[in-house]
């Protein structure tokens, strides 16, 4: 039988991912949907509601329906930047389980300032996913949520092989996290 643990794999994942991760804090599945479906399954559910802000990837609403987690959707600026306060607000009200958020932002290519992301895991009371399936083709200089990973135990960040590396076919996904996560 084949390692149902993928502890290979995973190791692989991790030293690309770098940041001094290891395969304990990465998980691989059967592409970036699963991984997703996965995170609400544990953190979402009924009488629990998950948050994202549009517009942003069309799947999300779709993935909390599929684990009936209640959904609500902000808006982004015009600029289609995340609005930081409004973003605030709406966690401060609604108090999610879950925060997804994505930089680069599918469709609009807009990647989240570090300080925004920062404010919204000291904010959010739940986990918070930093979805970067498009994050190998982030402007250079462009930072990753990777970096924070260390400093707050309650985010993940998600990827995929299926967009810059081509491998849709593949069903590859991944996130890394704290390793109780």
């Amino acid at each position: 039988y084949p390692d149902r643990e993928a502890v290979e794999l995973r190791t692989s994942l991790a030293s690309y991912l770098g940041h001094e991760l290891t395969a304990e804090r990465v998980w691989a599945a059967n592409g970036s949907n699963e991984v997703m479906q996965q995170v609400l399954q544990a953190f979402g559910g009924p009488g629990r509601t998950a948050v994202s802000f549009a517009p942003t990837y069309s799947m999300y609403p779709e993935y909390a329906r599929n684990t009936h987690t209640r959904w609500v959707a902000g808006r982004r600026r015009d600029d289609f930047g995340l609005d930081v306060d409004a973003a605030l607000a709406l966690i401060a009200t609604e108090r999610p389980d879950v925060v997804i958020l994505t930089s680069p932002n599918n469709p609009t290519g807009t990647a989240l300032d570090p300080a925004h992301t920062r404010a919204i895991l000291e904010a959010a009371p739940g986990v918070v996913v930093v979805d970067e399936a498009y994050a190998e083709f982030r402007r250079d200089g462009t930072p990753s949520a990777l970096e924070l990973l260390d400093e707050f135990p309650r985010l993940l960040v998600t990827r995929t092989m299926s967009k810059a590396f081509a491998l849709a076919g593949g069903r590859l996904g991944y996130v890394a996290a704290d390793a109780a996560i």
